[in-house]
């Protein structure tokens, strides 16, 4: 039992009737909690209104329709559960159980991302990466963080990029792009307004466009030149965002390498420069302090 009678029953109520209603299916978890003065309290109405309500919802009484709030509750929670962290995958399960899964995920979305790559795209994005003016990367959430590391990788080798992940931001780059510039919005799903609509504003500049996506029919799709898709959509149902931003590094790690290798020459010097002026900022690795073997004598 859950609150769809009162969702099908909601669209004919009117007065206090559906101002019980709203409060039920907006607060289940609150109401669930009510006995029936207190719920006739929060809503303005009587004892006797809520028990028409109840009536009028298909309901034998307040009984009935506080099971139906609890349950309304409870699915809602395992569905939150499912969603974030993934129904293979239980509270009581051990370290063991969730490493198991989570390997196992992670190795199928990249398996399914190498499968499903459109490799002949991946090297016509490096070759604009490599051409453009200016290259601009973004995403919101966790999407965000790749455009970042992108970013980081790419001006290590002088490629000229930019990350953000601040929509007034990404608008201003892409109103100021052209056609020299390149645009790369990052979103698994495909459906981030934010992103899609940084890459509209950039393509209506004249940029070229690239989505990397698992959605290569998405709204954020349909606004990219080119689509990099990823998959995290595996035979067990995980932490989704977890196998997401691996499939999402795995599409960043083949474009910073096929680039490194079109631009080898530079990258090669680059990669020494760069890795000596860090090296004042890491702490030296301490003497091998470990007890020399005595030779063995010669008598």
């Amino acid at each position: 039992m859950t609150l769809d009678s009162v969702r099908a029953a909601n669209a004919g109520l009117t007065g206090s009737l559906r101002r019980i209603a709203d409060f039920v299916l907006t607060e289940p978890s609150v109401a669930a909690r009510l006995t029936i003065t207190e719920l006739a309290e929060r809503t303005g109405t009587s004892q006797g209104t809520v028990t028409r309500f109840c009536r009028a919802c298909g309901l034998k009484g307040y009984a009935e329709l506080r099971v139906a709030m609890a349950e309304e509750v409870g699915r809602s929670g395992a569905q939150r559960w499912s969603d974030d962290i993934g129904r293979e995958i239980g509270p009581d399960d051990t370290t063991e159980q969730v490493l198991k899964v989570l390997v196992a995920t992670n190795t199928q979305a990249l398996a399914r991302t190498a499968e499903q790559l459109d490799l002949t795209a991946v090297d016509d994005v490096v070759a604009k990466l490599v051409a453009a003016r200016h290259c601009h990367f973004f995403g919101i959430g966790t999407s965000g963080v790749s455009a970042d590391e992108l970013r980081r990788r790419l001006q290590r080798i002088a490629i000229p990029c930019w990350s953000s992940t601040d929509v007034h931001t990404g608008i201003v780059a892409a109103t100021l792009a052209d056609t020299t510039d390149v645009f790369v919005g990052i979103s698994s799903s495909g459906q981030v307004v934010e992103t899609i609509e940084v890459l509209q504003t950039a393509r209506r500049a004249g940029a070229t466009t690239v989505a990397i996506t698992a959605q290569p029919q998405s709204p954020l799709a349909e606004v990219a030149d080119l689509v990099l898709a990823t998959s995290s959509q595996t035979s067990i149902e995980p932490a989704g965002a977890l196998a997401d931003r691996h499939a999402q590094f795995l599409i960043l790690d083949i474009l910073y390498t096929r680039i490194a290798q079109t631009t080898h020459g530079q990258t090669l010097d680059l990669l020494v420069s760069t890795a000596e002026a860090l090296d004042s900022h890491r702490v030296p690795a301490p003497p091998d302090r470990r007890p020399r073997r005595r030779k063995p004598s010669s008598n």
